[in-house]
């Protein structure tokens, strides 16, 4: 067997994929390898706001292209605030290619947005870590101990100070010198 052949994706004739958000980026990507393994895939659009473009229309331009190099694609459209259109996308799926045998939902990116001060806790804010939030029993900033505390933390004192069970605890010997 060859190298090529090795590394070809499973043929998945006779399977239909639902792919949400399968019109953009990764999205994009996963819709064109299902459809070149064999793969039915029914694509449901995403729209992005900002940049002023419509869910079914991106989808509606996929399926095309797909179709037009011999893949099966067909574009749905669903508004993911309408519980009983999502609940009924399956069956239509099932009416127009054959039961969903797999479903792929493509998750986009999370900006990260920094929260409004009345959303966390108080000691979250001030970044204080700990269940004492900060309140330590020795001078210094809260949730840092003191020079003073930390440097009796670095000693441990008893019979484990040099090392387990007290081994290390005897002095180095020095040079050895070795005659022959």
């Amino acid at each position: 067997m060859s190298l090529a052949a090795s590394y070809a994706p499973a043929p998945l004739a006779g399977c239909v994929v639902l792919v949400v958000d399968g019109t953009t980026g990764i999205g994009r990507a996963i819709t064109a390898r299902l459809c070149a393994a064999g793969a039915a895939v029914a694509v449901v659009g995403a729209g992005h706001p900002g940049r002023g473009d419509d869910a079914a229309t991106n989808a509606a331009f996929l399926c095309k292209e797909l179709a037009g190099i011999g893949h099966v694609a067909l574009p749905y459209q669903v508004d993911a605030e309408d519980t009983e259109a999502v609940a009924g996308l399956p069956g239509q799926i099932s009416a127009d290619i054959g039961p969903v045998s797999a479903s792929i939902v493509v998750v986009p990116s999370v900006r990260r947005v920094r929260p409004a001060r009345g959303d966390l806790p108080r000691r979250l804010v001030r970044r204080r870590p700990g269940p004492a939030g900060g309140r330590t029993a020795h001078r210094g900033r809260p949730g840092r101990p003191s020079r003073r505390a930390r440097r009796t933390v670095r000693r441990p004192a008893g019979p484990f100070r040099g090392g387990a069970a007290g081994r290390g605890t005897e002095p180095h010997p020095g040079p050895q010198t070795v005659r022959l």
